[in-house]
């Protein structure tokens, strides 16, 4: 297939922008290594770093972009920091928009080594690029519903945990200890070592569960840790609440288990029409239409 010129001229550019985009990524891994990026950054931080910094500064005077940065670090937060690995709000909200360009700058050249056409590579490249915008965001909030799903799963367990060292004397604080000392890693041993952690710099435990609701964000965490903070502040007993939030949890997952059975059959209907409704066509119709044939 014979190239055009400007076949030409988009392959050589993008040549270009992806050695300028190699450049510069080579180079803010040499300033991450001398300091100017922070500890241990990857290639990748290294190339949102530059973006997210103008973002950072940007979100002081845009309130719209402030909004959306906001809403960003509660995801962050709701994912546990692990997100490409542990991008900040800002690094995401840069990636939407750095992304699709490296991916049009490589997505280009490839295209016309494979003999498409200019435009078709063009085309292929816009995809790529409207698929990449929404891929941060998209995954950031996957990773945070799936995290919050792990959370409210574990919880009724570690609840019950908690409820007999309470009944045993032990006050809440070592109630949570004990928590981590049984429980496998996973998002509520994550969050309740963050909260003890933060009782050992000098906040109050009660602050420190409703800190766990804020940064979870699921309605089992907010009812279950700003319960157990009211009790503390209030000085109610905390096993009888314990237990009551275990089986109030382990009863809304049976309530939520059963009204997705009952949305299986309906979403089960059409897949079901769909591939039996031919078959009864055939096997009704298909001797009349071989009979009108063979007249």
């Amino acid at each position: 297939m014979e190239l055009t010129s400007i076949d030409i001229f988009l392959a050589l550019s993008c040549a270009g922008v992806s050695a300028a985009t190699l450049a510069f990524i080579a180079a803010r891994g040499a300033i991450g290594a001398s300091g100017g990026v922070r500890d241990g950054a990857s290639p990748l931080h290294a190339l949102l770093s530059l973006p997210a910094l103008f973002v950072a500064r940007r979100r002081a005077t845009d309130l719209e972009l402030n909004r959306t940065v906001e809403k960003l670090e509660r995801l962050v937060l709701q994912a546990g920091g692990r997100f490409m690995d542990g991008a900040t709000a800002e690094e995401v909200f840069a990636a939407r928009l750095v992304f699709p360009l490296v991916g049009m700058v490589f997505a280009v050249p490839v295209c016309l080594l494979l003999g498409l056409s200019g435009f078709v590579a063009m085309l292929a490249a816009l995809v790529l690029a409207v698929l990449l915008y929404a891929y941060p965001e998209s995954s950031l909030k996957a990773a945070a519903e799936d995290r919050a799903r792990c959370f409210t799963h574990d919880l009724p367990g570690s609840l019950d945990v908690m409820r007999i060292v309470a009944e045993s004397g032990g006050d809440l604080l070592s109630a949570i200890r004990s928590v981590i000392d049984v429980t496998s890693q996973g998002p509520v041993r994550e969050e309740l070592s963050r909260a003890v952690a933060e009782v050992a710099i000098g906040t109050s435990l009660s602050q420190s569960l409703n800190n766990i609701a804020a940064r979870v964000n699921t309605n089992e965490a907010n009812a279950v840790f700003s319960t157990l903070a009211q009790s503390l502040e209030m000085g109610t007993s905390v096993s009888e609440n314990l237990k009551s939030a275990a089986q109030l949890i382990r009863h809304a997952a049976r309530v939520k288990a059963q009204a997705q059975a009952q949305k299986a059959v309906v979403n089960m209907s059409f897949p079901l029409l769909l591939l039996i409704l031919p078959g009864i066509f055939i096997v009704l119709f298909a001797p009349l239409v071989i009979q009108f044939i063979n007249r």
